[in-house]
């Protein structure tokens, strides 16, 4: 059954009320642009891809490229995912974005202040979902360190406040939904008052040329798919930062042949690699978590014929 089917009964569900660079050290530039308030420092931020399901890519200037654990996402970067492909995105005050399959994320704007050097610094962003499954949850450190952050989540018809929360959203031609883990958020579309999400399981939707409804509650079951729909799946593909396993697509005899098999991966979402190795080109997909997601990737590109990828093998990265 087709999500937004699923989610129609949430909207009739009325509720009572309406319910990157890792640990960013901005830089001394001088003891007196920290002297005071007044000289409160602005800088641009990374935000860091630390996960992958594969296959995805990350877009710069209209250039895509493969997704890779490590990448430094910043403004006007987009992050894009393939069927049964999911991305883990870590933010400057450790907040976390997981974003689902088939799901197109674009960061507009993205900056971090902080008045002073020994003050909580402020995390600024202007995020949009173009399309698919986003779901972003608050470090407890951060808010811990009283760290602050104004970040906006654009939908096609809704804009989501994000101050300190663990949320689930979507969006597709057929709907705009929030779902609220813990926290709050504001949900506000087409400068109306906003609808606030302010306990677990409230539900906000609105359908493609119907009339906005009243916030509902979503059941066990539901919030269990929300949260499924943008979790890593083990064994299935997934590379990350130190991830000891790797897949060897083929075994070259020239140079020319290996990078063409690797700028066949890239463009397919594989972020492949060439080594030469005993005189012979070794094209390779590296940072893979485990034996199982080595041998689920070796599998996804042997299923492609377009690849040619006809043999390969997966390997401890040691060896």
């Amino acid at each position: 059954m087709p999500l937004s089917a699923a989610l129609r009964p949430l909207a009739a569900a009325r509720s009572p009320r309406p319910f990157i660079r890792h640990a960013l050290g901005l830089l001394l530039l001088g003891a007196g642009l920290w002297a005071s308030q007044a000289n409160a420092h602005t800088a641009t931020t990374h935000t860091v891809v630390e996960a992958i399901q594969l296959p995805a890519w990350v877009e710069r200037n209209g250039q895509r490229r493969a997704a890779k654990p490590g990448v430094k996402l910043r403004s006007n970067d987009r992050a894009i995912t393939a069927g049964n492909a999911r991305m883990l995105l870590r933010m400057s005050d450790r907040s976390t974005i997981k974003l689902g399959e088939n799901t197109e994320f674009l960061i507009e704007t993205l900056a971090v202040r902080q008045p002073q050097a020994a003050s909580p610094s402020e995390l600024s962003a202007s995020l949009r979902l173009v399309t698919g499954v986003f779901r972003y949850a608050t470090d407890y450190s951060s808010k811990a360190l009283g760290q602050k952050r104004d970040i906006h989540l654009k939908m096609a018809t809704a804009t989501v406040g994000i101050r300190g929360t663990d949320f689930w959203s979507m969006t597709d031609a057929a709907h705009d939904a929030v779902c609220m883990f813990e926290g709050k958020v504001e949900v506000v579309r087409d400068n109306k008052p906003g609808v606030m999400l302010d306990k677990p399981g409230a539900f906000w939707v609105v359908f493609t040329g119907e009339p906005e409804q009243a916030a509902g509650q979503a059941t066990p079951d539901q919030l269990a798919k929300f949260i499924d729909q943008a979790e890593m799946q083990p064994g299935q593909g997934i590379v990350l930062q130190g991830g000891a396993w790797r897949t060897v697509a083929g075994l070259m005899p020239s140079g020319v042949q290996a990078n063409t098999l690797r700028a066949n991966l890239q463009a397919a979402g594989y972020p492949a690699e060439v080594v030469v190795k005993a005189g012979r080109f070794e094209v390779r997909i590296n940072q893979l978590a485990t034996r199982d997601d080595a041998q689920a990737v070796l599998k996804q590109l042997q299923a492609n014929a377009a690849l040619g990828v006809t043999e390969g093998r997966v390997t401890l990265a040691t060896r």
